[in-house]
């Protein structure tokens, strides 16, 4: 029921690849508004016209076009897959107006930090963290080494 009625607003975009259609049945399977699409971006094209590169992880000038269309609808979240959809780009609209991309250990920080607290509001008993672990690759950040630590 939280997700369903969320006013929070999202938009997408696939930078011309192939992760609209998964990103809108997402959303609909989480009971969530899917997000606006960036019209120009949402096809496939291999010609890439709107960027100078497909890579969402290059930062702000990838993200010019989903910025503005979410400046028109007034969404605080930007969601950018890159045109094969195995990496997600997000930003998020600060109360200051300009917008932050998070990079890529942030993302994995505040997923992995909100699995853990919704794991542990749903397991009171304490003995049961001695078998939960927390895993991340050789090239990832090691914040979840320090929440598992702490905790």
């Amino acid at each position: 029921s939280v997700n369903r009625e969320t006013k929070m607003k999202f938009v997408h975009t696939s930078v011309h690849g192939v992760g609209h259609n998964f990103v809108q049945s997402a959303f609909k399977a989480f009971d969530l508004v899917p997000p606006e699409a960036v019209p120009e971006q949402k096809d496939p094209d291999p010609e890439f016209p709107t960027v100078k590169y497909p890579n969402p992880e290059e930062g702000k000038g990838v993200l010019t076009l989903s910025f503005a269309l979410a400046d028109k609808t007034k969404a605080r979240i930007v969601l950018a897959n890159d045109p094969d959809a195995d990496r997600l780009a997000v930003a998020e609209k600060q109360d200051s107006g300009e917008w932050r991309v998070f990079s890529g250990n942030e993302l994995g920080a505040l997923l992995g930090w909100w699995l853990f607290t919704s794991w542990k509001e749903k397991n009171q008993d304490r003995s049961a963290l001695k078998d939960t672990y927390m895993l991340s690759s050789t090239v990832s950040s090691k914040i979840l080494r320090a929440i598992a630590l702490k905790e």
